[in-house]
């Protein structure tokens, strides 16, 4: 009874040191815990000292009541662990403690001389320690594998990742990929705007990193998906370094299989890459420090003129870390990360000619962070973390602000842009940063009673701010106009006339910055119960606060997340663990333009367009080009602002359309973060000393959607010009909106001597009709037609269930590799095999829901209730195909890996690295975002489009409208003519192109990793 007072009292001691202080402080280092035993019964007062080259001095802990002990805050590393107690044997037990893992190292001591001494080797994997689901990758076995050494491609390699979100993007376990965590020495690199991970590292520099994906501690919060957490080698009393150099080039990728293809240009690209780390003081101060330059370059040319140029990029990150011991129980760490990067001939595609090119940007990047941790008593250690990440946009956009050099023109057919960069480069620049600041305490109790219990509790607080006056062009106008090729050259000009519309996009209110903060107060226990049986309990407290540009609350929100876990060692010997989980996980209000930003006007662009009446300027034929003599883009401009001024300019109150920033949504409430419910089974076995298997099971449910809802007639925001607009509320949404993943995954390793097997299988199911992002702004507000103009869009194939785009059924990888010796050199050859199925995609064509369309209006349209349906628009989405009806193909691939080294003078050695990736050249689709999914309805085949030839038709498809409520559509076949369309009384025809590549992107992705045949190069010496 004394033991539970005792630990209700220290529990709640702990909770309130901590709430003063307000990082993330998980996330850096690893936890030793075990038990120690003598035939059979619990030993106290046992004297357990762990040492390591990682670790600055030694750590001790002795045992408790029931023989546990625990060291907590301990840096990832090789370790030694001795266990002494007079009048026993010592023991000692060697042990290799993974980041952000608990390793248990359990003794038996037996009665005898203090002399004797028993060394083990500690072989029970982190992976199968704990209720957590996830992987640990070491930076080493990396280095060895097919794969690039960089955050992204080692996070890949974990069970429940996947890159299939918009833009090849990582989802973990079915979340949306803006709602991963991912952290670099315990500083959170997430981007603010679409939540996508910075490259804050330097590659040789890296350690280890830890993939969470299921069971995660109540410690780690604001986040569906999972948690990533990489750390950065810190220097020792031993002097080590690197310097490594490595080569790649487009022409090393096979051309992809496609028609029209073109190859790629043959430019060697080199990235440079060095550190040194050592002592100061032995076993007192340390330095690690870090440094990379990559410049890389690829050919680019203009869309339909085919002018050449070079995109580049001149990127150079200096890490500088100090690790500090003040006392023998006092210990600093504090590193420093910065990223200049210069970008030359940057362009928002597709563009005509050179003047819509940015000459050279900057996109400066930093982060910064500071420990703390001492240990008061050999049962209580405190931590402190502060950290801070900046990034900014300097000079990205156009830099001439008069009208004529700093307007772009948009071709109204085929979108592309001439005469000018899109944005702003002079108008100051977009700064994204975040910081955080956090502490936590970590308790020992061991008690005869009720076991071991090594208690977490702290607070931490995280805040971002995004400031950004988005600045549509240098001069605030763009102009929307058909654009014409000057025959016999590779010139364009406008041409103005019928259909030409001028707009102006000014900013009233400058933008003062988001303000988006989250508080979070934790507590979790890992309670080892017995020998058999433990739990993890625990829970999170978050408090949202997001306030946008205009000051107003977005959410004032908190939410409890419980965080339960426990696991059965079925037989007592370590060898066979069963383990279940619920938690609920709540993600921070995402700083996203169509979400926090969709009500404030502060750094929004108005919009004022007019219809241009005046001379008719430059003519085009119906293949695009000039009919006769040109005049240039400088004097079309001066004739149509000529024009403009004519008219009064922007006093001129007889526009067409316009919009005011903050006239047209609003938050009726608080919005709530949104969350997860996950559930979890697990079941580990370890084979023998050096292998194990583990599989894990995970439901996951969330809710608190971001929707827009717009059901209210009478509901109006009235701007400064009058026209009144519908009132959009941003709110949450649980009754119309659903997302449910199952996955299982199966991950195993086998290590003996000189050969390293492992892998990973995971089949997963993502459903519902929850469309959470898009490739231009990450968070996307979903529309339920039950609450957005129902009268008009609540049909049933507008949101349909089903599978979601970013389903992945079956990803496997596995991976092998074997090191041999030979008098010319050490050698290791590696191989990764990948299997990837299809993506999920659907039949969704166009149509005209309100019937105002004059190619879609169909009987039975609904009776307008009073709604001005200015955001209705006349395009919206039916599914003629279920929700994922298609797939594409898999993907089946092999990659290989020889590495060698040789030593040449004391402790440097040399060594090189050659990769041949997708060494059978398969070829698939492996950005779903470039499939052609074109569906024509009458909506759509009346439209003006581009061949790929381009010539310019308009096509008349001969289908029919349809109420979309009351009738079933039917389909013409592909490559049925209109009259045969029409006469079947056909409402919508698949592109005879659908499902296939629409460029040959689609068949790779940015960084190669996922390409034809690809070949690398790596060349280096260290010590």
């Amino acid at each position: 009874m004394k033991s539970s007072y005792r630990f209700l009292i220290v529990l709640t001691l702990l909770m309130l040191s901590a709430f003063p202080v307000l990082a993330q402080t998980a996330g850096t280092t690893s936890t030793l815990l075990g038990t120690v035993t003598s035939e059979g019964s619990a030993i106290p007062g046992v004297l357990v000292t762990a040492s390591s080259p990682s670790l600055q001095g030694t750590r001790t802990s002795i045992t408790g009541e029931s023989g546990g002990y625990t060291i907590a805050a301990l840096p990832p590393g090789q370790y030694t662990v001795q266990f002494s107690l007079e009048g026993m044997q010592t023991v000692t037990k060697r042990v290799t403690l993974s980041l952000a893992q608990q390793s248990r190292v359990d003794a038996e001591l037996k009665v005898g001389s203090v002399a004797e001494s028993i060394t083990v080797t500690a072989a029970a994997p982190a992976v199968l320690e704990s209720t957590q689901l996830g992987a640990n990758f070491n930076q080493s076995d990396v280095d060895k594998l097919p794969v690039a050494r960089n955050v992204r491609q080692t996070v890949l390699l974990a069970p429940g990742v996947n890159p299939n979100g918009v833009n090849n993007q990582i989802t973990i376990q079915g979340a949306p990929s803006y709602e991963n965590i991912f952290m670099v020495n315990g500083v959170v690199v997430n981007e603010n705007l679409r939540g996508q991970p910075h490259n804050l590292f330097i590659e040789d520099a890296i350690q280890e990193t830890t993939v969470l994906t299921g069971g995660i501690s109540a410690e780690y919060g604001r986040f569906t998906g999972g948690v990533v957490s990489t750390v950065t080698r810190s220097g020792g009393n031993d002097f080590t370094g690197s310097f490594r150099d490595s080569l790649t080039n487009p022409d090393w990728t096979e051309t992809p299989d496609l028609a029209g293809a073109t190859a790629p240009p043959d430019v060697t690209n080199q990235v440079y890459e060095a550190t040194l780390g050592g002592r100061i003081i032995r076993d007192r101060l340390w330095f690690f420090g870090a440094g990379r330059q990559a410049k890389t370059s690829q050919a680019r040319a203009t869309f339909r003129t085919g002018l050449g140029y070079v995109n580049g990029f001149d990127e150079k990150r200096y890490e500088g870390k100090l690790t500090g011991q003040v006392t023998a129980r006092h210990n600093l760490m504090a590193s420093y990360l910065d990223v200049t990067n210069t970008e030359s001939n940057n362009s928002l595609a597709p563009i005509y000619d050179f003047a819509s090119i940015v000459p050279t940007r900057q996109l400066p990047n930093s982060i910064a962070t500071a420990t703390y941790n001492g240990i008061f008593t050999n049962n209580l250690l405190a931590e402190v973390a502060w950290s801070q990440k900046e990034y900014q946009f300097i000079n990205s956009g156009g830099t001439f602000t008069d009208r004529i050099r700093g307007t772009w023109i948009e071709d109204s057919v085929t979108a592309g842009r001439m005469n000018a960069p899109v944005f702003c480069g002079v108008c100051g620049p977009e700064a994204r940063n975040s910081d955080s600041i956090g502490a936590k305490a970590t308790y020992f109790l061991s008690t005869r009673a009720i076991g071991n219990h090594n208690i977490v509790a702290g607070a931490d607080r995280f805040s971002e701010t995004r400031e950004s006056n988005n600045y549509q062009s240098a001069s605030q106008y763009q102009i929307s106009a058909r654009v014409a090729r000057v025959p016999g050259t590779n010139d364009v000009v406008p041409v103005f006339g019928s259909g030409t519309q001028l707009s102006w996009r000014p900013i009233f209110v400058l933008s003062p910055g988001t303000d988006l903060s989250s508080d979070a107060f934790f507590v979790n226990d890992r309670w080892d119960l017995n020998s058999r049986l433990s739990f993890n309990l625990g829970v999170r407290y978050d408090v949202n606060d997001a306030v946008d540009a205009d000051g107003t609350v977005v959410s004032d929100d908190s939410n409890f997340s419980p965080r339960l876990g426990v696991m059965w060692d079925v037989r007592g010997d370590g060898r066979h663990r069963v383990a279940a989980n619920y938690g609920r996980y709540v993600a921070k209000i995402t700083d996203g333009s169509n979400v926090t930003s969709t009500a404030q006007a502060a750094g929004q662009p108005a919009l004022f367009t007019w219809n241009y009446t005046g001379p008719a300027v430059n003519a085009i034929d119906a293949q695009g080009n000039l009919v006769g003599n040109p005049t240039s883009s400088a004097e079309a401009l001066a004739i149509l602002f000529n024009w403009f001024d004519s008219i009064g300019g922007t006093a001129n109150t007889g526009f067409v359309s316009s919009t005011y920033p903050g006239y047209s949504s609003r938050f009726p409430e608080s919005l709530a973060s949104p969350s997860v419910d996950e559930f979890t089974l697990s079941y580990g076995m370890q084979l023998g000393a050096n292998a194990y298997v583990k599989v894990d099971g995970t439901h996951r449910e969330w809710g608190n959607f971001y929707a827009a809802q717009l059901n209210s007639p009478t509901q109006r925001l009235t701007p400064p010009n009058g026209i009144a607009n519908d009132v959009t509320y941003t709110v949450n949404d649980d009754e119309y909106t659903e997302r449910t993943y199952n996955g299982i995954s199966l991950q195993g390793q086998w290590r003996r001597a000189r050969l390293n097997l492992g892998g990973n299988y995971t089949w997963s199911t993502l459903k519902g009709n929850d469309v959470a992002e898009g490739a231009g702004t990450a968070t996307i507000r979903n529309t339920p037609g039950e609450i957005y103009y129902p009268e008009y869009l609540n049909y049933a194939q507008r949101r349909p269930m089903g599978y979601l785009g970013q389903d992945r059924r079956h990803r496997a990888r596995f991976w092998a590799g074997y090191d041999f010796d030979t008098p010319i050199g050490n050698f290791n050859v590696s191989a990764l095999e990948s299997y990837d199925s299809g993506f999920a995609y659907s039949a969704i064509g166009s149509i005209d829901a309100t019937g105002r369309n004059a190619n879609f209006r169909y009987a039975g349209v609904a009776t307008n209730p009073g709604y001005t349906l200015s955001a209705a628009g006349q395009l919206h989405d039916y599914y003629f195909s279920e929700r994922g009806a298609y797939r594409t193909n898999a993907r089946l691939a092999t990659d290989l890996a020889l590495n060698y080294s040789l030593p040449i003078w004391g402790r440097v050695t040399f060594f090189a690295r050659g990769d041949v990736l997708n060494v059978f050249n398969t070829q698939e689709v492996v950005d779903p975002s470039l499939i052609n999914t074109s569906v024509t309805t009458s909506r759509t085949g009346g439209a003006t489009v581009l061949n790929a030839d381009g010539t310019i038709r308009t096509l008349n498809s001969g289908l029919r409208p349809f109420n979309p409520f009351t009738e079933t559509p039917k389909e013409c076949p592909q490559g049925a003519s209109a009259q045969q369309c029409y006469d079947m009384g056909a409402h919508y025809q698949l592109s005879s192109a659908f499902g296939t590549p629409s460029s040959q992107d689609a068949l790779q992705v940015a960084d190669r990793s996922l390409a034809p045949r690809t070949y690398r190069v790596t060349l280096g010496f260290r010590f």
